[in-house]
């Protein structure tokens, strides 16, 4: 018989903008998204090579531009939208409780089930939950014990999601 685990946590700005860079970051390093960024310094490549001999410089500054667009602004940008939509949209420092059973996260008027989770993510900061609508993220300080935390990775693990 499997005893539930409970997760309790404060949902806050900080927290919000935490998961979402922990999220953006794992996806860019783990998807199809991270050669968009090669290519860019591919292209950098190229328009140093056209400066120095053809004394061309347009590629040279359009490449510099997507390479710093890619890996610094698009975060920046993301950023300020999540800060105005959490501003606009969410609950200050809402209390955030689920509930883990054997079929799934229990919480707030919200169900999750296995079969709606994708991929749960171990990270040194804690568990980052990739669902089919949303993600969520579980900092090590949510669960009761760090042993709640391995039962919540042996599930996930059981479950086809690591």
């Amino acid at each position: 018989m499997f005893k539930p685990i409970e997760i309790n946590y404060q949902w806050n700005e900080a927290l919000a903008l935490k998961t979402s860079k922990l999220y953006y970051d794992y996806d860019m390093r783990h998807s199809n998204k991270r050669y968009v960024g090669w290519f860019f310094v591919g292209l950098v490549q190229f328009g140093i090579v056209g400066a120095l001999k053809h004394n061309s410089y347009g590629l040279l500054y359009l490449s510099t531009f997507l390479v710093l667009y890619w890996y610094y602004g698009r975060w920046y940008l993301r950023k300020r939208m999540l800060l105005q939509f959490y501003k606009n949209n969410m609950a200050k420092d809402l209390a955030v409780h689920f509930t883990l059973k054997e079929d799934g996260l229990y919480g707030q008027g919200k169900t999750i089930l296995w079969d709606d989770i994708l991929k749960i993510i171990p990270l040194e900061e804690g568990i980052l939950v990739q669902g089919k609508e949303e993600a969520l993220f579980f900092e090590k300080s949510a669960f009761a014990s760090n042993a709640e935390q391995e039962r919540f990775l042996s599930l996930a693990k059981e479950k086809g999601k690591m």
